[in-house]
């Protein structure tokens, strides 16, 4: 056992003594003092890139700052981190070089799309129409035809209507009563529809839709003449209830012309 002991010590000694040469070696070749030298380019440096950021690598004084680190002394103990500034300065510089050119690049192209002539003509442009706000696909002039192809028929024709002061006639409309077609077309949900030349005219609430008044009853027995004049007319007024009449509303549309 100590034969193999004093074995690995023989074995591990020349490593151990070249190890510690190394160590002094390299004390010895960096154990000068520190040069004022790499304080002041240090303190340069960080002052040009704190303010300049990448940008300081092409700012004159750097020039400057790689002047103080290449005259540190080689055995200063400031010598390595000298060095390994230098080398970040290279590496900076040409890094910043090559930005430097596609930036040049970019403002060329840019710069040619500026003087390439424009084929728009600005008169033509002007003298185009103005189209106006985008059509309310369920508001005025809107087509019955096309929401019920897309809708899948939800809107039912209805009794046909007439509106006095307008004397604009049409057919009311109304969303068939169920589930899909209320929630394809919420917003019909307790609506008439009054359509006009297959076109949306107005949308009006259930309620304010006018009925017929129906027919007086009780009335004394004018004998067979009477009774016949007050059915002739009963049956004309009945004839002529089957189109509903409609006064036009404040602030309503209006027919055009």
């Amino acid at each position: 056992m100590g034969d193999m002991i004093g074995s690995s010590v023989v074995r591990w000694f020349p490593r151990l003594a070249a190890c510690a040469l190394a160590l002094a070696a390299a004390c010895a070749r960096y154990s000068g003092p520190a040069d004022p030298n790499f304080a002041k380019a240090r303190d340069l440096y960080q002052q040009l890139y704190s303010s300049e950021l990448d940008e300081a690598y092409g700012d004159p004084q750097m020039d400057q700052v790689v002047s103080l680190l290449e005259n540190v002394n080689k055995r200063s103990v400031d010598s390595p981190s000298a060095q390994a500034l230098l080398h970040a300065i290279e590496h900076g510089t040409v890094e910043l070089a090559k930005v430097h050119v596609e930036r040049e690049k970019l403002r060329k192209a840019a710069a040619e799309v500026v003087a390439r002539p424009s084929n728009i003509d600005p008169t033509r442009v002007l003298e185009q129409p103005d189209a106006g706000p985008p059509q309310d696909p369920f508001g005025p002039a809107a087509s019955v035809a096309q929401i019920n192809k897309d809708s899948g028929g939800c809107l039912v024709a209805g009794e046909p209507f007439h509106e006095g002061g307008t004397n604009r006639s049409g057919t009311l409309y109304r969303l068939a009563p169920n589930p899909v077609c209320k929630d394809k077309l919420p917003g019909f949900v307790g609506q008439a529809v009054m359509v006009s030349d297959g076109k949306i005219y107005r949308r009006i609430p259930e309620s304010q839709v006018p009925h017929p008044p129906p027919v007086a009853t009780g009335a004394p027995d004018g004998g067979p003449s009477s009774r016949a004049g007050t059915t002739s007319r009963a049956g004309a007024a009945g004839a002529d209830a089957g189109v509903q009449e409609y006064l036009a509303v404040p602030g309503g549309p209006l027919p055009p012309g």
